[in-house]
């Protein structure tokens, strides 16, 4: 049944391109793609409840939950997804059998592509929307491999798990950071040495592994480091080896807050670990869906996504040891 389903779409959507092809030659990409919209809601039966908003995405409900959480108090989102081509394939499912969520922050500019930013908009904690997203909302004139075609027109069906504010966002953050702590025995000074770690008021926590002997770093300091960054639960984010250390200047806006915040309470030839929550980090970075690692390539490379993006998911604490080899 799903084969001729597919069969009869296919078919259809052509006819109605080359019925519009043959009304008009004037029509823009826009009303072809309405038309073609309009055919595939009238097959799934679904254009008496699928409402066109003034952007031009379709939405209808699947589960709603009129009572749930809204938006109003928050948009920090926690999300599992399925997007599609209309009359092509699936791109990809994220969901329970992937474990956590996908988290993003809503209405920031922090999601691609910007019709599922949109589109989440409709949404209540516990609900599942059905969206038809047209290509100038969706990919536009990019391409993948043959998953997505220039043009597309895309169908995504978003739930909605879970939603918090930024504040919430840290106090979970900060519930992480202290049981890492924990677990990693960092007051431990005999498994750990060499200083008790230190909780900042900023949320950062800060301890000395090996001492320094040389300068401190001030306002315009110009700083040599080499690091390692990982997430809470030991994942590699980056690294900048002896080889090749890191330079940036204090005060330069070169660097995430939180890691000049760190670097300027160590001295010259000091090792030190650094945890620091995301407010002080990447925030809400940026999430592309599929966030396939050659998509973040592309985009990066067409500037659409900011390169720390391909590296860094949103809201995710970050932990540096860092060796600070010199201070000018």
């Amino acid at each position: 049944m799903r084969g001729i389903i597919t069969s009869f779409l296919s078919v259809l959507i052509v006819s109605v391109i080359w019925s519009c092809k043959e009304d008009s030659s004037e029509l823009t990409r826009e009303d072809e793609e309405r038309s073609i919209i309009s055919a595939y809601l009238d097959s799934m039966d679904l254009a008496d409840i699928a409402a066109e908003d003034t952007s031009g995405i379709y939405a209808y409900p699947i589960i709603s939950n009129p009572s749930g959480k809204s938006q109003n108090e928050g948009n920090v989102l926690s999300i599992f997804y399925k997007i599609s081509v209309l009359g092509g394939q699936t791109i990809d499912v994220y969901d329970s059998l992937d474990g956590d969520t996908i988290v993003v922050k809503q209405g920031a500019g922090a999601i691609y592509p910007v019709g599922i930013d949109r589109a989440l908009a409709y949404l209540q904690e516990g609900e599942t929307w059905g969206f038809v997203l047209p290509s100038h909302l969706a990919y536009g004139s990019y391409s993948y491999s043959t998953l997505i075609p220039e043009h597309s027109i895309i169908l995504a069906e978003l739930s909605l798990l879970k939603i918090r504010s930024e504040s919430q966002v840290l106090d979970d953050e900060l519930q992480a950071i202290n049981r890492y702590v924990e677990d990693q025995e960092l007051r431990d000074t005999v498994s750990n040495p060499y200083n008790q770690p230190e909780f900042l008021p900023n949320g950062m926590v800060y301890k000395r592994l090996s001492p320094g002997s040389g300068p401190y770093p001030s306002q315009d300091s110009t700083v040599s480091i080499t690091y390692e960054s990982n997430y809470l639960n030991g994942v590699v984010v980056h690294r900048a080896p002896a080889a090749a250390p890191f330079e940036f200047v204090i005060g330069g806006a070169q660097v995430i807050s939180g890691l000049e915040s760190g670097v300027l309470k160590m001295q010259q030839g000091e090792e030190a670990l650094l945890i620091i929550p995301s407010y002080l980090a990447y925030r809400e970075s940026a999430q592309v869906i599929p966030p396939f690692p050659e998509i973040y390539e592309d985009l990066v490379e067409l500037e659409v996504v900011p390169a720390y993006s391909s590296r860094i998911a949103p809201y995710r604490p970050l932990v540096f040891e860092i060796d600070l080899i010199n201070v000018n």
